[in-house]
C-alpha cells in the first residue's frame, strides 16, 4: 500500500471516529432524554413496524451503493443509471409499504401501526434518491463530509423529537425523528456530493453492479431477517410493552455497534479493495482492523454486563430497570457481530459477495432457529439464543471466508477470539466486583478505572499489539 493511501486510510479512520463520537453523543442524549419522556409502548410500536419494513430498506438499495464504492472504475453514465434505479426502487417500495400498513397492523393486532407504517413509507423514496449521492462522497473518501451528512440531520431531528415528546405527541415524536433524518440527509447529500445525475442512458449497462449488489442485498436481507425475527416474535407473543423494553436493551447493544462497524466498513472496503492484489498488506490491515474493532466492542459489551443495573439507572431511569437482565443476555450478541465484520470485509472488498450469499443461506437459519428457540422465555431467552446462533454463524463464516479467499481464516479466528476474551472478561469482572463492593458513582468510577488500566496494559505489553500501535503512530507522523 502506498504511503499516500495509508495516510488517506488513517485520515478516513480518524474522521470516521470523530463523527462517530458525535453521533454516539447524540445517541446517548436521545436515549437518556427520550426514555424519560416516552413510554415502553411508544418504543414498542416503532420497533414492531421497523422490524418488518426495514427489510424493504435493503431491497431499496439493492447493494448498489456498496457496488459503486467497491468498483475499481465507475463512469458518469453508470453513476446516473444507478441513481435512477435506486430512486425508482425507492418509489415502488414506498407505495408497497404504504399499502401493506393494514396487514402489518393485523399481524400484531395493533391498529395504531397503520398510520405509523404509512408515514414511515416516505423514507424509502427519500433514501432511494440519496443513495448514490452518499455513495459518491464515500467513493471519493471524503469521510469528514460523509460524517457531517449523517450527524447533522440526526442532531436536528433529535431536537424535533424532544420538542414533540415534551408536548405529549408520544410515538409520533419518534416517527417525526425518522422522517426528519431521511429528509435532511438527502438535502445535505445533494448539496455536498459534487455530482449530479444526468438522464438515464440506455446504451450504458450496469449489469456488473447488479450482479455484485444483488448478491450483497440478498446477503444483507437474509441477515436482516435473522436480526429482526426477535422483535417480531416478541411482538406476536408478548405485545408492545415487552417489545419496548427489549428495544431499549437492543438499542443500547446494537446501535453503538453499528456506529462503530458501519463507518469503519466505509473506510475499510474502499481501502482494502485497492490493495486486494497485495495479500501481505491486505492481511496486515485485516488483522489491525479486527484487533481494534473487537477490542472496542468487547470492552463496551463487557462493561454492559458488569455495570448493567447502574447503567440502566443512569441512562434510562428506575422505571426501566427490567432492561438490565435483557442487556446482559444480549451483550454476547454484540461481541460476535463485531467479530463478524472481518469476514464481511473480506467478502465485499474481494468481490466475493456471491460466495457470501451462499454461506448466509446456510448459516442464517441457524441464527433464526436459535432466537426462536429462546423466544418463549421472553427477551432474556431471545438474548441467550441469539448469542449461541451468532457464535456459530461467525465460526462458519470465517471458515468459508478462508476457503474462498485463501486467507488465513483459522489464525484470524483464533486471534479474534483471544482479543475478545482478553479484553472482555476482566472488564466484566471489574464491573461486577465494583458494583458488589461499592455503590453508585463510586462503583462506576472504580470499575471503569480498573477496566481502563487493564485494556491499556494488554495493548502496551503484548508485542503484536504494540506493533499495531507503532504502525498507527508512524502513519500519523507522515501526515
Amino acid at each position: 500500500m502506498s504511503s499516500g493511501l495509508g495516510r488517506r486510510a488513517l485520515g478516513g479512520a480518524g474522521a470516521t471516529l470523530l463523527w462517530q463520537g458525535v453521533r454516539l453523543g447524540l445517541l446517548a442524549v436521545s436515549i437518556v432524554v427520550l426514555a424519560r419522556l416516552l413510554d415502553p409502548q411508544d418504543y414498542g410500536y416503532l420497533a414492531m413496524v421497523t422490524a418488518v419494513i426495514g427489510l424493504g430498506e435493503l431491497l431499496r438499495d439493492m447493494g448498489l451503493s456498496m457496488a459503486a464504492v467497491q468498483a475499481k472504475t465507475l463512469s458518469a453514465s453508470e453513476k446516473s443509471n444507478l441513481f435512477w434505479l435506486n430512486s425508482a426502487i425507492g418509489l415502488v417500495l414506498a407505495v408497497v409499504v404504504f399499502a401493506s400498513s393494514w396487514g402489518i397492523a393485523l399481524i400484531y393486532d395493533e391498529p395504531a401501526l397503520v398510520a405509523i407504517t404509512q408515514m414511515l413509507s416516505v423514507t424509502f423514496l427519500l433514501n432511494g434518491v440519496a443513495a448514490q449521492y452518499k455513495a459518491q462522497i464515500n467513493r471519493d473518501m471524503r469521510f469528514m463530509t460523509l460524517g457531517l451528512t449523517e450527524a447533522l440531520p440526526q442532531a436536528i431531528a433529535l431536537v424535533l423529537a424532544i420538542v414533540l415528546a415534551v408536548n405529549g405527541f408520544g410515538y409520533w415524536a419518534l416517527v417525526a425523528q425518522a422522517l426528519a433524518v431521511a429528509l435532511l440527509a438527502l438535502v445535505l447529500d445533494m448539496m455536498l456530493a459534487r455530482w449530479h445525475p444526468s438522464l438515464p442512458s440506455r446504451t450504458t449497462s450496469i449489469r456488473r453492479f447488479l450482479r455484485f449488489g444483488g448478491a450483497l442485498a440478498g446477503t444483507q436481507g437474509i441477515a436482516y431477517a435473522a436480526k429482526n425475527i426477535d422483535t417480531v416474535a416478541l411482538g406476536v407473543l408478548f405485545g408492545s410493552n415487552v417489545v419496548g423494553l427489549y428495544s431499549r436493551a437492543f438499542q443500547l447493544v446494537v446501535l453503538p455497534l453499528n456506529q462503530l462497524t458501519a463507518p469503519l466498513s466505509r473506510v475499510a472496503v474502499p481501502v482494502l479493495s485497492r490493495i486486494q492484489d497485495d495479500r501481505a498488506r491486505f492481511i496486515e490491515y485485516i488483522r489491525t482492523g479486527q484487533h481494534f474493532t473487537v477490542t472496542l466492542a468487547s470492552v463496551f459489551y463487557a462493561a454492559l454486563v458488569g455495570f448493567a443495573e447502574p447503567i440502566v439507572l443512569l441512562v434510562l431511569g428506575e422505571r426501566w430497570l427490567a432492561v438490565a437482565p435483557i442487556l446482559q443476555a444480549l451483550a454476547l450478541v454484540g461481541v460476535f457481530r463485531a467479530l463478524g465484520q472481518v469476514p464481511y470485509w473480506i467478502f465485499v472488498s474481494l468481490g466475493l459477495t456471491g460466495k457470501q450469499l451462499k454461506i448466509y443461506l446456510v448459516t442464517q437459519p441457524i441464527v433464526v432457529v436459535s432466537i426462536l428457540a429462546g423466544a418463549p422465555w421472553g427477551p432474556v431467552g431471545v438474548g441467550i439464543g441469539g448469542s449461541v446462533g451468532y457464535f456459530l454463524f461467525w465460526i462458519i463464516q470465517m471458515w468459508w471466508a478462508g476457503r474462498t479467499s485463501g486467507l488465513p481464516a483459522w489464525s484470524l479466528t483464533r486471534s479474534g477470539l483471544l482479543t475478545a476474551l482478553l479484553s472482555g472478561v476482566p472488564v466484566a469482572a471489574a464491573g461486577y466486583i465494583s458494583t458488589v463492593v461499592f455503590s453508585g458513582p463510586t462503583a462506576l468510577a472504580i470499575g471503569v478505572a480498573a477496566a481502563a488500566a487493564w485494556v491499556a496494559g494488554i495493548n502496551l505489553l503484548i508485542p503484536a499489539n504494540r506493533h499495531r500501535l507503532r504502525t498507527i503512530k508512524a502513519l500519523v507522523r507522515k501526515r
